[in-house]
């Protein structure tokens, strides 16, 4: 099948319900009944973000270099390299909250900041 191919067109499933049905400091699981264009009914957890969103920079101070940090990451329980991250605080925008967290973990601050991309961490 050729995802591609736009001659029809797709009806999305209909939310009959949602409720929140956990939630922590960063995230909020969703639980949504779904009922498709055949009648097929579907119950699906999502997560969705618990705050105000996160954001991830990619900093080059030079085009042939991208600024990383070691930090304790939860998951391999070990200090790995990586981007620098963090949450936008309430009433920022994500340049804004790109910038700080830039200066807070790596003591830079940009003079040009292009947002890349927008992810969800779960669109199923």
């Amino acid at each position: 099948m050729n995802h591609s191919d736009t001659s029809h067109t797709l009806t999305p499933p209909r939310i009959d319900s949602r409720r929140e049905v956990a939630r922590s400091r960063l995230f909020a699981v969703e639980a949504l009944e779904l009922t498709f264009s055949n009648g097929a009914t579907r119950s699906f957890e999502r997560l969705k973000s618990g705050g105000h969103g996160a954001v991830m920079i990619v900093a080059m101070p030079d085009p042939d270099h991208v600024l990383m940090i070691r930090e304790y990451a939860a998951g391999p329980e070990q200090y790995v390299l990586t981007l620098p991250k963090g949450l936008i605080d309430p009433g920022e925008d994500p340049v804004t909250a790109a910038n700080r967290e830039l200066m807070e973990e790596c003591g830079y601050g940009a003079h040009n900041i292009e947002p890349l991309a927008e992810l969800s961490l779960a669109p199923n």
